[in-house]
C-alpha cells in the first residue's frame, strides 16, 4: 500500500524537460586516431624538427618499452622516428591500444618538457 502511494508519482510522472529537446541534441564527436592497423600490428610515424626532441623521443621509447606489456618496435632515420606495435595475440588486443595512447602521451610530454622556455 505505503510502497504503491510513493512510486505512484514516479511512475506516472509525464513531465518532459523542455530544456532537452531532440533539435538541440549533438552527437560527440569522437577523435580519429591517427595510428594505421594492419594484420597483426599499429603503425605510426612521427617527425620532429629538433634533434632533441628526437633523440629524448628514443630514449623515452626506450625506457617505456622495458616496462611495457606491448611488443613495440622502433625505427628511427632523418628526424623521423617509425613505432610499430606487434600483436602478441592473433588479434590486437586492448594491451596493443593502451601501448598507443601511451606512446602518444610520451610525444607530447617530450615535446612540452623539453621546448624552449
Amino acid at each position: 500500500m505505503y510502497l504503491k502511494e510513493i512510486m505512484s508519482s514516479y511512475l506516472n510522472e509525464s513531465v518532459v524537460n523542455p530544456s532537452m529537446s531532440i533539435d538541440t541534441f549533438k552527437p560527440l564527436d569522437v577523435k580519429k586516431s591517427s595510428w594505421r592497423q594492419e594484420e597483426k600490428k599499429i603503425v605510426k610515424s612521427y617527425k620532429f624538427e629538433k634533434e632533441k626532441f628526437l633523440e629524448q623521443f628514443i630514449v623515452e621509447l626506450i625506457k617505456y618499452n622495458r616496462e611495457c606489456d606491448a611488443n613495440v618496435e622502433v625505427r628511427f632515420y632523418k628526424g623521423k622516428v617509425g613505432v610499430i606495435v606487434h600483436a602478441l595475440s592473433p588479434t590486437i588486443s586492448e594491451i596493443e591500444l593502451e601501448a598507443t595512447k601511451d606512446i602518444d602521451k610520451i610525444k607530447k610530454d617530450v615535446m612540452y618538457y623539453y621546448a624552449d622556455k
